[in-house]
């Protein structure tokens, strides 16, 4: 069983780098004891490429894409935040991989 975090209860918005450390920081410490975590998006219209690169995307720099991709969920999402969201991670791994393999 996993973990699910309400963004809401933990930040106002998704907008800054600072929004997305206080979420990166819940679902870091969720990872460390090898939980899956789901992240609720209630209550949330948007989010920022900021708040999704410093919550998200700074994840692959501790835990590989397989790894995020099993163990995180997103729920009660829209069009934006679930746009954002794969287009950030798509970009990153691709980015990734072309360093690694350079």
């Amino acid at each position: 069983m996993g973990s699910i975090i309400r963004v809401i209860n933990h930040v106002e918005r998704c907008y800054s780098n600072e929004d997305g450390q206080i979420i990166f920081d819940i679902i870091d410490e969720k990872f460390q004891k090898k939980e899956k975590v789901t992240l609720s998006f209630a209550g949330i219209n948007g989010v920022t490429s900021s708040f999704v690169n410093t919550a998200l995307i700074d994840l692959l720099n501790k835990y590989d894409f397989d790894y995020v991709k099993r163990n995180l969920k997103f729920i009660h999402t829209n069009r934006q935040i679930n746009a954002s969201i794969n287009e950030r991670f798509k970009y990153e791994v691709k980015k990734r991989k072309q360093l690694i393999n350079c």
